[in-house]
């Protein structure tokens, strides 16, 4: 049974991937997405929050939706949407982290990430906290190997809606600033850089210590 729950996530996960890519939605053209949510303005809030919540299986990044989402809604609206496009996305994470647990999948990930592997294994909390909230660590894989380590989904789900909370605000404002404010731009700008150069330290310093 646990064979056929992984060859239908691969076949679902290949199937998403050809079809977004076949209709353009996940080419990593913001523009292009951008015109697409535009031309559906009836339901641009749910396209957004669909494409937004299942950009992990093509590996996008969640900080470009954030972006998108202060851009084409207001800040307060595009919160909500980022908000809970990550708790779709990382959920879909962890379910799937539960399906492959054992598999090559996560062997790979395990080899691939020793040291943040370890580290998961002496203090999941901490280090998915400082992976979630550092511009420069594989959050998407530091969520796949949490879940691995005994994290049950309740403390899992808080914790990166908690950590991601910062950046997503944020990265929010920056791109509904990006439309009207040049200095509001930069003072978001400048932030957003300071809290990335501090967590990064931290992220660092972390690994160092494994």
């Amino acid at each position: 049974m646990k064979k056929i729950s992984k060859f239908l996530v691969i076949f679902v996960w290949i199937t998403l991937i050809y079809i977004l890519f076949r209709f353009e939605i996940l080419t990593g053209d913001i523009d292009n997405l951008n015109e697409i949510l535009f031309m559906s303005s009836d339901y641009k809030k749910l396209i957004f929050l669909a494409v937004a919540s299942i950009r992990v299986v093509t590996l996008i990044p969640s900080s470009v939706f954030m972006i998108l989402g202060g851009m084409i809604f207001n800040p307060v609206d595009g919160v909500i949407l980022t908000l809970l496009s990550i708790l779709f996305s990382e959920s879909i994470v962890y379910i799937v982290s539960k399906i492959f647990v054992t598999s090559d999948m996560q062997n790979y990930f395990v080899v691939k990430y020793p040291r943040i592997y370890e580290a998961l294994l002496k203090n999941n909390s901490k280090i998915l906290t400082l992976g979630v909230l550092c511009p420069i660590a594989p959050s998407d894989v530091i969520c796949f190997l949490a879940s691995s380590t005994g994290l049950n989904y309740g403390r899992f789900i808080l914790i990166v809606l908690i950590s991601n909370i910062p950046m997503m605000m944020l990265y929010v404002f920056l791109g509904n600033s990006a439309l009207a404010s040049t200095n509001t731009t930069i003072m978001v700008g400048a932030a957003i850089i300071m809290i990335g150069i501090y967590s990064s330290y931290l992220w660092k310093k972390q690994q160092k210590v494994v």
